[in-house]
């Protein structure tokens, strides 16, 4: 399988972080919409968490595969996103 491009690896980490806010693929389950906004305290640390026990190209579970469409669907980032940066 090929490597994901950048882009679409850091849409697939910030679905995944998205995923873990409290509340929020329940909304998008109820709703079939992403929240108006997204709390993004400790966006940074979780970010960092998930790369370590994930790597950058990671498998979604069905869960952040619901918040990806949504991201994808609605063509925004109601919390911010991940930047990843190449050495």
């Amino acid at each position: 399988m090929a490597k994901s491009t950048r882009i679409a690896r850091e849409l697939k980490l910030t679905a995944a972080l998205y995923a873990k806010r409290a509340g929020v693929v329940e909304h998008i389950r109820n709703t079939g919409k992403l929240p108006e906004h997204i709390n993004t305290g400790g966006f940074e640390i979780g970010m960092k968490i998930l790369i370590r026990k994930r790597g950058t190209d990671i498998i979604l579970t069905d869960d952040e595969q619901l918040v990806l469409d949504a991201i994808l669907r609605e063509k925004r980032l109601p919390g911010g996103n991940v930047v990843l940066v190449d050495d």
